[in-house]
Order: C-alpha cells, then sequence, then structure tokens
C-alpha cells in the first residue's frame, strides 16, 4: 500500500472517528468504490485527461446523489482537485483496514468444496475470534478444486485443511521415503 494511501485514508478516518460518524462514511465510501469499480467506463472517464476537473467534478457529483453522508462527497472532490482520484482503491483498502482495527475485526475468507452450513459457519467464525482476540467476518468462497477440507486465509495467514494439501504434503513424505 503506498504512503498516499495510507496518508488520505487517516485523513477521512480521522474525520470520521471526530465526527462519530464512522459507519456512515465507511458505507458511502464503500458505495462509491463498489460504483467505480463496477463501472470501469465511468472511472475511466473520472481519469480523462481531457476533461477538466470541473467537468469530472459535476459528472461525479451527479453519479453519487444517492450518498448521504457531505464528508464523502467532500472527500471525493479533494481527490479530484489533487489529482489523486486513481488511488481511490488503494485509499479505501487502507480507509476499510483502519476502520477494522478500531472496531477490532479481522475479515477472513474460507474456501470450501461446498458452500458451509450456517452452524459449521459460526463454529469457524468463532473459532477464528478466540485465535486471533478478534471479532471476524466471514466470507465463503467455492473453490472445486481444494477436493475438499477447507482453506482459511486471515490477513496474511493461510490455514489450510484442504484435501487438496493433504495429498500434496503425502507426496513429498513419499518422495522423501524413496530418496532415503
Amino acid at each position: 500500500m503506498s504512503l498516499v494511501a495510507s496518508k488520505y485514508a487517516r485523513a477521512l478516518f480521522d474525520v470520521a472517528v471526530d465526527k462519530d460518524q464512522l459507519d456512515e462514511i465507511f458505507s458511502d465510501f464503500k458505495t462509491a468504490t463498489d460504483l467505480f469499480s463496477s463501472e470501469k467506463k465511468f472511472m475511466d472517464l473520472m481519469l480523462t485527461p481531457s476533461l477538466n476537473t470541473g467537468e469530472k467534478k459535476g459528472i461525479l457529483m451527479r453519479s453519487l446523489e444517492s450518498l448521504s453522508n457531505q464528508y464523502v462527497k467532500n472527500y471525493l472532490m479533494i481527490l479530484m482537485d489533487k489529482n489523486r482520484f486513481e488511488d481511490i482503491f488503494d485509499i479505501y483498502e487502507a480507509f476499510r483496514k483502519l476502520c477494522n482495527e478500531h472496531k477490532n475485526l479481522v475479515e477472513a475468507r474460507v474456501l470450501t468444496v461446498i458452500p458451509l452450513d450456517e452452524t459449521l459457519r459460526i463454529a469457524l467464525e468463532e473459532n477464528l475470534a478466540k485465535r486471533f482476540n478478534k471479532k471476524v467476518i466471514l466470507e465463503n468462497e467455492i473453490d472445486k478444486s481444494i477436493l475438499g477440507g477447507a482453506v482459511v486465509y486471515v490477513g496474511d495467514q493461510i490455514i489450510d485443511g484442504s484435501i487438496k494439501n493433504q495429498l500434496s504434503q503425502m507426496k513429498k513424505q513419499v518422495n522423501n521415503l524413496r530418496l532415503h
């Protein structure tokens, strides 16, 4: 993550905490970045050098009328004025991390062959919460290539309990036996 993204994210985070609007600002900032992510042509338009900043800001404001938080709208205008709009996704990621730290949350992703049932998902969240001493937000993704079991990603840690990994480990052990 760039220093620019960290600084801009910290500025928005400080305002959100100071104004006691962290959830509202996070929600609106996420809505805006989701729009830019899903509408590539819109993002390309915002980065087009042939449009002047005033025109871009007008288009941006009309497109984001649904946002309720004025701080987010002002923040996006500042990014446009400072020619930092291309950094918005990195800024959002840095902002999201600051929010999670502030709320003592950790995001986890679990890969399984079939969707986790609710009971198992809750049990996994509770076990991860104990292990990391944080509230866990768990996202389940389907990946048939793991064959069975689960692979859990929490931050930069990986907990691999997949059948694919177990078979790979067994193969290494057999190959090591052959060498001796």
